[in-house]
C-alpha cells in the first residue's frame, strides 16, 4: 500500500475538540487506491486500521493534527514513523500562503472533484443530533466520501504543485508531527496561583481608579472605556444618564412597577495633557489611549501621577484579562482537565508562512506570568 487516506468523526462538544473531557470519536473511514470504506471503533477495527496505517507509505489527510489526537487517545500509533501529506496545508501552499484554513468542500470544488455529503450537517448536527446518535448507514456513507475526497484531493496536488511546493509541504507535514506532540502534551500550569493573582489585580486596579476618582469626584468616569479616558486625558464631554421615576404601570406585565425618565447630564473635563499627533481617532474629539500611546505622552509635574496611574491600570488589565483571568477561562471553556492547557499551533493562519499559536497563544505569555508554568521533568 502506497497511499492512505484517513479521517476521524467525533461528537461535536465544542466542536468535537480533541481535549475536552467530554470528547468521544465515533468512527474512522480510510481511502486508498483498491478500497475504501468506514468503521466504528472496536479492538479488530483498531487492529485493522493499525495494520493498514504499517503497510502506507504516505498518510494523507485534511486537518491531519486533529485526527492524529484522535487516534493517539485511542491508542492507534505508527503514523508517527510515517510520511504525512496534509492537504489543506498543500491548499495553503499552494495560494501562496493568502488562504487561511482551506476547508474539503472548498479545496475540492478549486479542483473539481465533487463535494462532502451534506445531510450529515444539515440535518443531525445543525439539530444537535450527536454524532453517536446519527445512523450507520448514513454516518458511513458520510465519513467514506471524506476520506475518497481527501485521496482524490491529495493527487490533484501532486498533478499540479511544483516540486519545490511538496517539498514545502512536506517539511510541514514533518512539522505537524512535532506540533501535535506539544499540543497533546500542554502546558501544566498553577491555578490556585493564577486565581490569587487575579484577586490581586483586581484590588490593584481599585485602589487606583480610586485615586483616580478624585480628580473628579463628581464625575462618573470609567476608566476602562477609552471614550471616556480620551475626554478625561485630553479633555471632552462625558455624559451621566439618570433614572428619574415618574409614575408607575397601571397595566401589562409590569403593572405596579416603577416607569422611568432618562435624564442626561454632561459634563465637561478641561484638557489635563496634550494629545500625540497624530493620534485622532475616527470619532470627532476623542484620541488613542492605547499602552503604546499612553507611555509617548508629555505630562506636567501636576498630571505625571495621573498618567503613570493610567499606565499602571492599563498593564495590570491587560494582565488581567489576557493572562490571569485569560487562563483560567479558557480552561473552563474548553473543558480541558484542570491545571492544563491545550493550545493551538496554527501552520496555515499567516501569510509569511510562520508558526502562529492559539486558545490561548502560547507563544506569547507575559514574562510576568512565568511562574505560572509548572515543569513535568526534572532540572
Amino acid at each position: 500500500m502506497e497511499v492512505l487516506a484517513l479521517d476521524t468523526e467525533s461528537n461535536t462538544w465544542n466542536m468535537g475538540a480533541p481535549f475536552d473531557r467530554r470528547f468521544k470519536s465515533v468512527c474512522y473511514s480510510w481511502a486508498t487506491e483498491n478500497d475504501s470504506g468506514a468503521s466504528t471503533w472496536s479492538e479488530d477495527s483498531i487492529a485493522q486500521l493499525r495494520d493498514k496505517i504499517e503497510r502506507a507509505r504516505v498518510i494523507v489527510g485534511f486537518n491531519f493534527k486533529y485526527d492524529a489526537h484522535v487516534l493517539r487517545k485511542l491508542g492507534v500509533t505508527g503514523w508517527e514513523d510515517k510520511r504525512i501529506w496534509d492537504c489543506q496545508l498543500g491548499e495553503y501552499i499552494r495560494s501562496n500562503q493568502t488562504w487561511k484554513y482551506p476547508s474539503l468542500n472548498e479545496s475540492c470544488a478549486k479542483h473539481g472533484l465533487g463535494q462532502k455529503i451534506d445531510v450529515i450537517a444539515e440535518q443531525y448536527w445543525a439539530h444537535g443530533i450527536q454524532t453517536e446518535d446519527i445512523p450507520w448507514i448514513e454516518l458511513a456513507k458520510y465519513a467514506e466520501q471524506d476520506s475518497i475526497l481527501t485521496l482524490a484531493l491529495y493527487h490533484a496536488q501532486m498533478a499540479c504543485m511544483s516540486s519545490s511546493q511538496k517539498r514545502l509541504v512536506n517539511l510541514m507535514g514533518m512539522d505537524l508531527l512535532v506540533l501535535e506532540e506539544m499540543e497533546w502534551n500542554g502546558i501544566r500550569f498553577d491555578e490556585e496561583l493564577c486565581r490569587s493573582r487575579s484577586e490581586n489585580i483586581k484590588n490593584q486596579i481599585s485602589e487606583i481608579t480610586d485615586r483616580l476618582r478624585r480628580t473628579y469626584p463628581d464625575v462618573p468616569i470609567n476608566f476602562s472605556s477609552g471614550d471616556h479616558l480620551s475626554a478625561f486625558l485630553y479633555g471632552g464631554t462625558i455624559v451621566e444618564e439618570q433614572r428619574e421615576v415618574i409614575g408607575f404601570y397601571k397595566t401589562g406585565a409590569k403593572i405596579g412597577q416603577p416607569r422611568f425618565r432618562i435624564n442626561k447630564i454632561e459634563h465637561q473635563l478641561p484638557r489635563l495633557v496634550e494629545p500625540l499627533r497624530g493620534s485622532e481617532l475616527k470619532k470627532q474629539g476623542y484620541y488613542a489611549t492605547n499602552a503604546d500611546t499612553l507611555l509617548k505622552l508629555r505630562p506636567t509635574k501636576a498630571t505625571r501621577e495621573i498618567i503613570e496611574l493610567i499606565q499602571r491600570q492599563t498593564r495590570l488589565e491587560t494582565l488581567l484579562s489576557k493572562t490571569y483571568e485569560g487562563l483560567l477561562k479558557i480552561n473552563q471553556e474548553q473543558n480541558w482537565e484542570p491545571g492544563f492547557l491545550h493550545g493551538q499551533f496554527n501552520q496555515c493562519t499567516v501569510a509569511t508562512g510562520r508558526l502562529s499559536s492559539s486558545k490561548p497563544n502560547s507563544q506569547n505569555f507575559d514574562s510576568e506570568a512565568n511562574d505560572l508554568f509548572i515543569s513535568r521533568y526534572d532540572d
